[in-house]
């Protein structure tokens, strides 16, 4: 069985609303002593069993109080002492006892004596004078006039939609930021900031200025063997010769095999070993052969030695360090720009002007080159700690909204407003800690009085109307009027039935 506890704000609605929420036929309500107000009238349980009866509900209660026992009882309830007997029943029977209901009292018979009533003659009616049939006509048809004039007052509607004439105007305003601000200054243009930052990277590569000298090219030339001994000798390719051991050597290596004859003389070409102007020699510079074949010749160069060149290379400088610092800090810097857009870091409304983004640390900085390096470019990749304020848009527009209402034209209303927001202003325009400019479009309506447009055209036919308006009122366009009915040719005389409808016009 259900069970329904009547608290002190129940009533018998809200108990008869639970009994049609009951998903089980047997239904048990418990009536405490704590409930003061109410259930002390036969009405409140006999609503309670016509639910009962209507939904085939077998109902019983438990009720502490002897005094409101009678009630329920008078209403044909089945009453129990305890929750505990009420249960018990439950088991043993499957449902409540049926309710007693009390009979309805017999209707009374007639007396034995009573006779069967008659109704009285009607009396005839009298035939009324042809003065006051006369009188009577006439009493209706004034009514009747009355109410067709009424009618025609009335009854007709008319709805009429002005388009009043629009302008457009803008005003061009500086805005300050100023981060420690609560709320915005309307007085001194200010409007508070909110702190925001992450790590960004970026990569640049400048050619490099410095220069510094470096030598290229091995001295080519000739020299002439000279053989010391009685018969031909062969001196191999790559035998080493060079210029007098009193100085610092410039060595040299012969490029092909040659032959000398018996105490003659050959000429071959040698290519220096080392790199650089070092090769560069005068005439009879070398007279020393290395290795065996210094015991059987002689060797001279009659001729210079030269062909290695020194030259200008491109190296690192402390400038080029500087100038890829800078270009990479800029990269770095448009990248924060971008990152700092998304909704991880904004929060809906807010936008970040570019010219609050400050670097705040720089965890990484790696060149591609040292400084003095021979090398055609240095490359950086740098890691910057960036950090910017965002900047509520509507904050900003209320301050431009003001100024852009204080410019508008007389007898004119503000109906719409656009903002674009521009660069940072880079004189010192206020007294926040950056400024940037806002452009403010305003769309204004020209003011349209509605009592004056329907006392201008009350009783009108409605071209007349349309004319009148259209040459006393600012309107951008024709107005629309529609009467209802359609055949009804004049704008109605009560203003209750006039709907003036303006509708400020599009950019």
């Amino acid at each position: 069985m259900n069970i329904i506890h009547i608290t002190a704000g129940d009533d018998r609605y809200t108990v008869r609303e639970n009994m049609r929420r009951s998903d089980n036929p047997n239904i048990l309500i418990l009536l405490p002593w704590e409930t003061e107000k109410g259930w002390d009238e036969l009405l409140d349980y006999t609503i309670l069993m016509r639910e009962a009866q209507k939904r085939g509900l077998s109902v019983a209660w438990v009720i502490a109080d002897p005094l409101r026992q009678p009630y329920a009882r008078g209403a044909g309830f089945p009453l129990f002492p305890t929750e505990e007997a009420a249960r018990t029943h439950i088991e043993d029977n499957g449902e409540f006892p049926p309710p007693r209901l009390p009979k309805a009292p017999d209707k009374p018979r007639d007396a034995w004596w009573a006779e069967e009533p008659k109704a009285p003659p009607l009396p005839l009616p009298k035939p009324q004078p042809l003065w006051l049939i006369g009188i009577k006509v006439l009493v209706f048809l004034v009514v009747l006039a009355a109410l067709a004039g009424t009618a025609f007052i009335s009854i007709p509607s008319a709805k009429i939609t002005l388009a009043p004439e629009g302008l457009t105007y803008s005003a061009i305003m500086p805005i300050s930021v100023e981060p420690e601000l609560e709320e915005v200054d309307l007085q001194r243009n200010l409007i508070p900031s909110r702190r925001i930052g992450d790590e960004f990277e970026g990569y640049a590569e400048v050619a490099t200025t410095g220069g510094s000298y470096a030598f290229s090219g091995y001295a080519r030339g000739e020299i002439i063997f000279t053989n010391l001994l009685g018969q031909d000798y062969r001196v191999p390719e790559g035998t080493i010769v060079r210029t007098t051991s009193t100085s610092f050597p410039a060595r040299f290596a012969t490029l092909h095999d040659v032959v000398i004859p018996a105490f003659g003389q050959a000429t071959a070409s040698i290519e220096a070993l080392s790199e650089g102007p070092i090769g560069n020699v005068s005439s009879y510079q070398i007279s020393q052969v290395e290795g065996v074949a210094g015991i059987a010749v002689r060797v001279t160069n009659p001729y210079p030695i030269s062909g290695a060149e020194s030259e200008v290379v491109a190296t690192v400088s402390e400038a080029d360090k500087e100038r890829v610092w800078e270009l990479a800090a800029q990269q770095v810097l448009a990248e924060a720009y971008n990152g700092l857009q998304y909704s991880a870091y904004l929060q809906p409304g807010e936008f970040l002007p570019r010219q609050s983004l400050v670097i705040q640390a720089a965890p990484r900085e790696a060149y591609t080159k040292m400084t003095g390096e021979q090398a055609n470019t240095i490359g950086l990749t740098l890691r910057l700690l960036v950090t910017g304020e965002a900047v509520s848009a509507s904050d900003a527009q209320i301050v431009a909204y003001r100024r852009l209402a204080a410019q508008l034209p007389g007898e004119y209303t503000l109906t719409d407003a656009r903002f674009e927001y521009g660069e940072a202003a880079e004189e010192d325009v206020g007294s926040g800690d950056f400024s940037f400019y806002v452009t403010a479009y305003g769309y204004a309506s020209a003011e349209i009085d509605t009592e004056e447009v329907w006392a201008l055209i009350k009783g009108e036919r409605i071209e007349d109307a349309k004319e009148t308006l259209s040459n006393m009122l600012p309107l951008a366009r024709e107005p629309e009027i529609t009467v209802t009915p359609d055949w009804f040719p004049l704008i109605p005389q009560l203003p209750i039935r006039t709907e003036i409808k303006v509708v400020p016009g599009q950019w």
